[in-house]
């Protein structure tokens, strides 16, 4: 890192391999007192329900259980009030919008229950529940202790979709943010009042 700060050429050759680019003198460096990771509270659209379920979640278990599957129990499910009704089913949804992946997310659990492996199961479960703790207006110490474990169960079976072939890795950054969800909580209060999902 230090030889690559310097400007020495094999250094930054390797960096541009690596896909990164030299940022000499950020501007936040000379700021007394800052930690510039905390400026950025979370964005539950953009990294909830966007990111997390929808480009991962969302596609891993399409990619176990099959396009033609999910739609078929998404179409069946019966109406509610409270429920979206697919009848066309999901996958042909192109512009996926906030509302639309929590009336997904409301249902997936049960929409893909027997169609992928137990463990599978076991992560979607979990990483639906830290999703909904996360939309939580009022979180108390006890909700960031269920966000933490429920993380953590995530953690704990994500390795059957790698297993399965549907993952090579999970360096992945959307999924990485989750660690800071709850200090991000502690700092700037519930994620709600930072949501771009209102002003789009």
């Amino acid at each position: 890192m230090r030889a690559w700060i310097a400007g020495e050429a094999e250094a930054l050759d390797e960096a541009e391999e690596e896909g990164l680019c030299p940022l000499l003198q950020p501007f936040w460096a000379d700021l007394p007192h800052t930690n510039i990771f905390s400026c950025f509270p979370p964005d539950l659209l953009h990294q909830i329900h966007k990111g997390v379920f929808k480009h991962h979640v969302f596609s891993w278990c399409q990619k176990l259980a099959g396009k033609a599957a999910i739609n078929q129990h998404y179409k069946s499910i019966s109406p509610h009030p409270s429920l979206c009704h697919f009848n066309c089913g999901i996958s042909g949804i192109s512009q996926w919008t906030g509302t639309e992946a929590k009336h997904m997310e409301k249902v997936f659990v049960g929409a893909v229950a027997d169609l992928i492996p137990p463990e599978a199961m076991k992560a979607v479960t979990a990483i639906l529940n830290f999703i909904y703790l996360a939309q939580y207006k009022l979180i108390d110490g006890a909700d960031l202790d269920h966000m933490e474990a429920a993380l953590a169960t995530f953690h704990e079976h994500k390795d059957i979709f790698i297993q399965q072939g549907v993952r090579d890795h999970f360096n992945i950054p959307k999924v990485h943010t989750l660690i800071h969800y709850t200090s991000s909580i502690q700092l700037h209060g519930t994620p709600d009042g930072y949501n771009t999902e209102l002003p789009e």
